[in-house]
């Protein structure tokens, strides 16, 4: 009798100290302040945060040190995750859009991207070129990597690499084509100087600089139905080509050697371009030489030199220069590489 009594004391005494418990519980739940170790909690903006974020969003931006100006302003637009506020802002401050617009925009391309080069993107790409990068290019092409600088002069294009209908800044005009600024005036003097040493009489004669994505798509498009099995080696297609970039120069001649190359395959493919030198004059053979000998000393390199089509993938083409610069141009010739095999560190 006595254990019974002993019994059913104890279990009285759970029960208390589970209703304290329980009373406790609630009451402090009551009380409970999910942003209390929110430092930037505000009268004004507390109640907008608690309507719109749960536990975990709150977790999330104490943790982060998220502000609330980073993710105010897009709260109340649809598909609004706070993890990706910080993307959203940046959209915004480099290319303004509306709210709606670029939740929805970072939220369905936000793997293509960091926020250390969605800010690059958005300074030299609008949304829609991004879009239709990501919805088409990439749906044809899912090796294709979009360069998220295009703007630097030592930017390597290729079949794996792309800029898509980027338009680069500080375009002149020189001989009826647009370059870069400082490409201009190093081909300017360039040519200075071949005409005080070849004579007065002599130009080098662009026929190329930058060219914008849908007349490269044109020209690709001409080349690929003169040769679809080979066009890739003498010009790449739009968004791959380094005519957009406004680095890139080609001079009178360039066409010409493009269609020989294309019609006399068989001969380039064995890296024998004798053929097609034959059909030019001793004017043109001297500027070649000229080029191959000077060029380097104004900041130029022949792109596409003989000897090098296994590492640009590209065929031998004297027609066609890059600018980049008198230093680059210098330690290029003197180790016998071309862009492809130089490393970032290396160029200045």
């Amino acid at each position: 009798m006595k254990e019974k009594k002993v019994l059913m004391v104890r279990v009285v005494l759970i029960l208390v100290c589970l209703a304290i418990f329980v009373t406790c519980f609630w009451a402090m739940n009551q009380t409970y302040d999910p942003l209390a170790r929110y430092p930037y909690a505000t009268e004004e903006n507390r109640e907008t945060i608690l309507q719109h974020l749960d536990s975990e969003d709150i977790e999330y931006i104490i943790s982060n040190q998220i502000r609330p100006e980073e993710f105010l302003e897009f709260i109340d637009e649809p598909g609004f995750d706070v993890r990706y506020c910080r993307l959203y802002t940046i959209a915004k401050q480099t290319q303004d859009e509306s709210n709606a617009y670029i939740v929805n925009f970072v939220n369905r391309y936000r793997s293509h991207f960091s926020m250390s080069t969605l800010e690059t993107l958005l300074q030299h790409y609008s949304y829609l070129d991004l879009t239709t990068f990501y919805e088409n290019e990439l749906a044809s092409h899912e090796n294709l990597a979009l360069i998220s600088d295009p703007s630097s002069p030592l930017i390597v294009l290729n079949d794996s690499t792309s800029v898509y209908k980027y338009v680069p800044d500080h375009l002149t005009s020189i001989q009826g084509v647009s370059l870069k600024e400082e490409a201009a005036q190093a081909f300017q003097n360039m040519e200075e100087a071949y005409r005080s040493m070849i004579g007065q009489d002599q130009l080098l004669s662009l026929e190329k600089g930058y060219i914008p994505y849908d007349q490269i798509f044109t020209e690709y498009t001409s080349w690929n139905a003169l040769n679809a099995q080979y066009c890739d080696e003498v010009f790449l297609p739009a968004g791959q080509n380094e005519f957009q970039l406004g680095y890139t120069v080609a001079l009178t001649g360039y066409n010409d050697w493009v269609r020989q190359c294309l019609e006399k395959e068989t001969i380039y493919r064995q890296n024998q371009y004798d053929e097609i030198l034959e059909t030019y004059d001793e004017t043109m053979i001297q500027k070649i030489t000229w080029l191959e000998d000077n060029a380097y000393r104004y900041g130029f390199v022949i792109r596409y030199p003989q000897g090098k089509e296994e590492q640009t993938g590209q065929l031998y083409n004297p027609f066609v220069l890059r600018y980049v610069g008198q230093e680059n141009a210098k330690t290029m010739r003197e180790s016998d590489r071309v862009m492809e095999e130089m490393k970032l560190e290396e160029l200045e």
